[in-house]
């Protein structure tokens, strides 16, 4: 029952953003490429079985995409790529995520905005995992807003039921999110602080969780960024007792 109303949400999000895109030009539309490397992974659960590589590279791609009646955003995370496919340690996968979002003040001709809340959203997620041992599609729906804080480009809630089709997670929890991007100058050079942080309950046999990954990004020219991200994970993958907290460099292209 819960797949079938998130399907639904899902569905309806989309159908809202198609009719957006058709009558509207995209107000705007960011892709970016990033290549992080990090060298604290949590190679081992709580437990003591192995579940990642301690050092590895990943390539980002995301884009961000503004209509005048929704947005939507996609990144998709390939991991390990400085590892061979042939070694017992290969912990190489695939992590994609697809959010859409249709601004319910604007299908409904209505100014809902209330205090520092700017902008309400129905919002539809799709999570994709692959690698040797998962291959499976999260579903999540709920509401989302926009917050008007001082200073930040956008700072974006979300609260979204989520049914994940693991044997091990058996059933629904539920997923909040914030994320954020904060710009600014020091004498000339161009900065943000930027990143999110989800919190993912309980579900099935995993463990609630909380993840962050703030990033620190100098903007050397428009288009190339170089910084630090700071990976914060609790309970890695739902596992108890299974927590990592490391830098990554990164390098950002964005067009």
């Amino acid at each position: 029952m819960m797949l079938n109303k998130t399907r639904l949400v899902l569905a309806t999000a989309a159908a809202s953003m198609c009719l957006a895109q058709g009558a509207n030009a995209a107000q705007y539309s960011t892709t970016k490429v990033e290549a992080l490397y990090g060298w604290d992974y949590e190679s081992q659960a709580g437990a003591g079985f192995p579940i990642d590589n301690e050092e590895h590279a990943i390539l980002t791609l995301a884009n961000a995409t503004g209509w005048t009646y929704g947005d939507s955003f996609f990144f998709v995370d390939v991991t390990n790529l400085d590892h061979g496919s042939e070694g017992e340690d290969d912990y190489g996968s695939v992590h994609a995520e697809w959010n859409l979002r249709g601004n319910i003040g604007k299908l409904s001709g209505r100014d809902l905005s209330i205090g520092p809340v700017s902008d309400f959203y129905v919002t539809g997620q799709l999570d994709i995992d692959r690698n040797s041992s998962v291959r499976k599609t999260t579903h999540m729906a709920g509401l989302s807003a926009d917050l008007q804080i001082p200073g930040f480009q956008f700072f974006k809630l979300f609260a979204m039921y989520r049914n994940d089709e693991s044997s091990a997670a058996r059933g629904s929890s539920e997923q909040y999110t914030a994320a954020w991007n904060l710009p600014f100058t020091l004498g000339d050079a161009n900065f943000s602080f930027e990143g999110f942080i989800d919190y993912i309950t309980e579900e099935g046999d995993l463990e609630a969780q909380l993840l962050t990954q703030p990033q620190l990004v100098w903007h050397a020219t428009e288009h190339l960024g170089i910084g630090m991200e700071y990976q914060h994970w609790e309970n890695k993958f739902g596992l108890e007792d299974t927590d990592e907290s490391f830098p990554q460099a990164m390098v950002r292209w964005t067009f």
